[in-house]
């Protein structure tokens, strides 16, 4: 039986890995044990005491050991000695990488292999260790293999060319994000005499590293900085519309200021209007937005629909009359009185609170306001009529030409 004599014999050390030379004690059951035997010296040792690279000792039963590999010190010692002093045969080249293989030896194992490969092309061990196949044309490398299919290596893992350049977009990227930030926080400390350098911020690589900013606990009782940040987002076109969709996003946060929720709102409304390209993507945010199961959110949203008026369409009706009805939990706290008996038998009453949570079904009141604004009809909260109305044909209601 395999024991360890953990209690007695184990010690846990910190240390540096350990770098004396490594023994391989292998085992009976097919295992193997590395590290530093501590009693080479005893003789007929009934135990082996083994530190391994973490700096924790082992006490092994001699027993459970088949036999004791070299060190692999020693083997390299008796490696550089007699190898050299070979002569140069497949034979002898086959059975030293070999040896050096069983020894751990990899390095010197490889140039052995590649030594017989010299020697005798076609050998098939060595091919085969070397990492080659056979095909109709020949023996074929396994970086011949990749680079074939157009593969380039990078750092130790094959990518493709357009992988590679993608690695290194990304890398400049986020090197470009890191000094944006320092740059930021930056000009923030020495406010209000940069407050024209931010605003003057155009760079797509600045959008991440002012969300980053804004979420920011230092600035949530600042919103005079918040405010400035927003602004600068609001004058950055990225290629994704990454900035816009977090001004979009900031004008139905619960938590933030009213006033400020507002002046976003206006901003993206002066977007809209300027690039009504962008009407999808303001409205992708707010219909994504309904599906949450924050009420808040959902109410903002709602409402902000609704004031959008025909900006947004018939698009967002299917999320408005999923989120027409909402889950509310209300909690009741009650004191309860219940006897209690000590461990003699003696009672007495004692007092607790418990907690009851309901959850029921309310009407959003926002949510239908804008279904109203955005269709011209009104089915109250029955959802299936909402659902029963929006699946007929959509007719556009008949445009009053008449100036006002």
């Amino acid at each position: 039986m395999f024991r360890l004599f953990l209690p007695l014999f184990v010690i846990v050390c910190v240390s540096v890995p350990n770098t004396s030379a490594t023994t391989v004690l292998l085992l009976k059951n097919g295992g193997s044990l590395r590290g530093e035997l501590l009693n080479p010296d005893e003789i007929n040792r009934k135990t082996h005491r083994v530190k391994t690279a973490e700096g924790i000792e082992i006490t092994l039963d001699a027993k459970l050991v088949e036999r004791i590999q070299p060190r692999e010190r020693d083997a390299l010692i008796e490696y550089n000695r007699d190898a050299p002093l070979t002569e140069k045969t497949v034979e002898n080249h086959v059975a030293w990488a070999r040896w050096c293989t069983e020894r751990q030896l990899f390095e010197q194992s490889k140039v052995h292999w590649q030594q017989v490969l010299e020697l005798d092309p076609d050998h098939v061990d060595a091919r085969r260790v070397l990492g080659y196949i056979q095909t109709q044309d020949g023996w074929e490398s396994h970086r011949d293999r990749l680079e074939g299919r157009g593969l380039i290596e990078d750092r130790g893992r094959w990518k493709t060319p357009y992988e590679i350049r993608v690695s290194s977009m990304l890398g400049n990227r986020e090197q470009a994000e890191q000094q944006w930030e320092r740059k930021i926080r930056e000009l923030l400390g020495r406010l209000p005499h940069t407050q024209g350098e931010l605003l003057s911020i155009r760079d797509p690589a600045a959008v991440i590293p002012i969300r980053n900013v804004l979420a920011d606990r230092r600035f949530s009782n600042q919103p005079h900085i918040r405010v400035l940040l927003l602004q600068v987002l609001m004058q950055i076109n990225d290629p994704d519309w990454l900035a816009l969709q977090l001004v979009v996003g900031w004008t139905i946060r619960p938590e933030e200021n009213e006033e400020i929720r507002r002046l976003c709102l206006e901003e993206v409304q002066k977007r809209i209007n300027a690039q009504p390209e962008i009407r999808g993507i303001v409205i992708a945010v707010y219909r994504s937005a309904l599906k949450t199961k924050d009420n808040q959110v959902v109410y903002l949203a709602a409402e902000i629909l609704g004031n959008l008026g025909n900006v947004g369409g018939r698009e967002a009706v299917p999320e408005l009359i999923d989120a027409l009805e909402t889950t509310v939990t209300d909690v009741h706290r009650t004191q309860a009185q219940g006897p209690s008996f000590g461990p003699s038998g003696s009672g007495g009453l004692q007092w607790g609170t418990s907690t009851v949570r309901n959850q029921r079904l309310v009407g959003n009141q926002a949510v239908l306001a804008a279904l109203v604004k955005l269709t011209g009809e009104n089915y109250g909260f029955n959802q299936e009529a909402w659902r029963a109305w929006h699946r007929q044909p959509y007719r556009s209601p008949p445009l009053n030409l008449r100036r006002s």
